[in-house]
């Protein structure tokens, strides 16, 4: 029996080699761009697997028209482009891959642009290229605020949120945190890192930098707007490698503008793939393109894990990367 995957993201050569492997006749979108929701109905309509990427969106016209579909792998550490309910009604199984390595480098992002804003780098950098740097000198601060020994509040301690602080432990920095979650799921993190729980609002006020590192819903649309921003100190520093609703992106260029909070850097962005353009225009702002786990190891593990996935659930096994509704 013919095992039919559709796949609306180009994949890596290594994830090719195992589906190829695993006899799936395959249907590749082969394009670095995202496919229409007709094109994917087309090319989807009889498959029984999808697999995708955060990217593009897989709705419930395009599941119920693909009437033999068993799972939708997605490539990404969440489901949000995905109508789960109507995978979930029409009994198709969603998978996720929070690999290893897509953890690490989302966490090595969030650090490096907590570096980059603090240290300034990008406006030295500009320095530089204009060959406008005159020489050293004591009192010169081109370099900004370190970051070693400051307090850094994670918002959301997942995976990734518990990454970045091992890896600002390093940096010698007071770590505290804030998860919806029942803390005694965090004891065990707690202890072996040295994060200190601390309600939403006091740690707002308390914080030299912020990092969001939350999953995003409806819910918490806007979680950090005007207000939030307000209860920040005037020397504290917003980083976002989460998702871009999460943050009110006219109530932080008017935050910035004001110098309100010192600065921001943004790795994910309210109307992707579009830049807010009045952050743009700002010095104190370090943006990039969504890179977060956005490095060849981690999108080879993702991609990987993903065709896994789809192979467990061919074989009659599940999947190891179950979304559970």
């Amino acid at each position: 029996m013919a095992r039919k995957v559709y796949s609306a993201v180009k994949l890596p050569k290594e994830t090719l080699d195992i589906l190829k492997n695993a006899n799936i006749e395959l249907n590749i979108f082969d394009k670095l761009e995202t496919p229409s929701e007709e094109e994917i109905i087309e090319n989807s309509k009889d498959v029984d697997a999808i697999i995708t990427g955060v990217n593009v969106t897989i709705t419930s016209k395009i599941i119920e028209a693909s009437k033999n579909l068993k799972i939708i792998a997605n490539i990404g550490a969440g489901v949000n482009n995905i109508d789960a309910q109507s995978a979930k009604e029409n009994n198709v199984l969603l998978t996720n891959t929070p690999g290893k390595n897509s953890v690490a480098s989302t966490a090595e992002t969030a650090i490096g642009l907590m570096l980059s804003l603090s240290r300034e780098i990008l406006k030295n950098q500009k320095m530089v290229r204009e060959n406008s740097f005159d020489g050293w000198q004591v009192m010169g601060f081109l370099g900004g605020h370190q970051v070693s020994y400051k307090n850094l509040f994670i918002i959301g301690f997942g995976n990734i949120g518990k990454e970045i602080a091992r890896m600002a432990k390093g940096l010698h920095m007071n770590i505290s945190y804030y998860d919806i979650k029942e803390r005694s799921q965090f004891k065990k993190a707690e202890e072996e890192i040295g994060a200190e729980y601390i309600d939403f609002e006091e740690g707002l006020k308390k914080a030299d930098y912020i990092i969001l590192q939350m999953n995003y819903t409806e819910d918490n649309h806007h979680f950090i707007g005007k207000d939030e921003l307000d209860k920040m100190k005037e020397s504290a520093y917003l980083i976002n490698t989460a998702r871009g609703g999460i943050v009110d992106e006219k109530a932080l260029y008017n935050a910035l503008k004001d110098e309100k909070i010192a600065g921001a850097a943004i790795d994910t962005h309210e109307e992707e793939p579009r830049i807010n353009e009045d952050l743009l225009k700002l010095d104190n702002v370090v943006l990039t393109p969504h890179i977060g786990n956005d490095t060849y190891e981690a999108r080879i593990e993702m991609a990987n894990s993903a065709a896994n996935d789809v192979i467990k659930v061919f074989d009659g096994k599940e999947p190891k990367n179950l979304v559970k509704s």
